[in-house]
Order: structure tokens, then sequence, then C-alpha cells
């Protein structure tokens, strides 16, 4: 199977967000977000002048999104990556892998020196980045506090 990337962009949005909607309304996230605030999310990103997104692209459907961005910290520059999703049709076919693959080379040609993310333990997407090299960090907890 042949797939083409791209960065992602302001053209993208709503092809991103559906993309969203699809593969989240699946198990184990079951989420039903309404169209709006997915897209409202995405946009917010693509302000930040350090965003990065990525697209895996088969027969012109997208079929993976990566959005982040470029985290500065005093060891360097990290990709953050805060949603990665593959069409649930695509799931195992190596289609998020090789997303993960060329996400690497840009980060590295942009000389980033890590990419970073954060996931549900026991997940499918917990074996799926373990899979692609990830490794989990003993004693890093996440940590939020809700102000509404």
């Amino acid at each position: 199977m042949k797939i083409d990337f791209s960065t992602l962009n302001e053209n993208h949005v709503t092809g991103c967000a559906t993309l969203y909607q699809t593969v989240y309304k699946e198990g184990p996230w079951f989420e039903t977000s309404e169209l709006e605030p997915v897209i409202n999310f995405i946009k917010e990103h693509l302000k930040n002048n350090f965003f990065r997104g990525y697209i895996a692209w088969h027969d012109d459907k997208m079929v993976a999104v990566s959005i982040g961005f470029k985290k500065p910290w005093p060891g360097g520059v990290e990709y953050y990556i805060d949603e990665f999703f593959v069409d649930p049709a695509y799931q195992g076919r190596g289609v998020g892998s090789a997303l993960m693959n060329f996400i690497a080379e840009q980060a590295l040609k942009e000389g980033l020196n890590a990419i970073i993310l954060n996931t549900h333990k026991d997940y499918p997407s917990d074996f799926f980045y373990r899979k692609n090299g990830f490794d989990e960090h003993p004693g890093l907890i996440i940590l939020s506090r809700t102000l509404r």
C-alpha cells in the first residue's frame, strides 16, 4: 500500500475533525464529540507558531493524522504529539507506523531531539507506541487541575 504524507494546514481542518470523530467514537474511547469543538481544537493548534501537524494519505484519502507542536526545554526541542489517530479501516496495516516514521524524519530535519506524548495505559495506543520505539518514563505521572 502506497502512503503519501503532507503537513496539516487550514485546508485540512474539517477532514481532520471528521476523521477524529470517526476514530474516537470507536472503543475503547467511545467519545461523542460534536464536529464544531473538534474543528475549533484544530484551528487553535494552527494558530500556534510551534504547531506541527502531519497527515498520511492513501489514494487521496486522509487515513491518519498527527497534531502536535515543537516543545522547547533546556535539553533541546521535542515534538509533542497532542493527538495521533488512524482511520479504523487502516489500523493494523502499517499506516500509523509509517506516519510515525515520517514524523521522526521531519523532526530530525528540524533538529529536534525527541518525540513525546501521553496515552492511556494498556489501551491499544499504548502498545502501538511501544512497538514504535517509545518507552514509558517510570515515576512520571500526568496531573491536571480542572478550572471550571
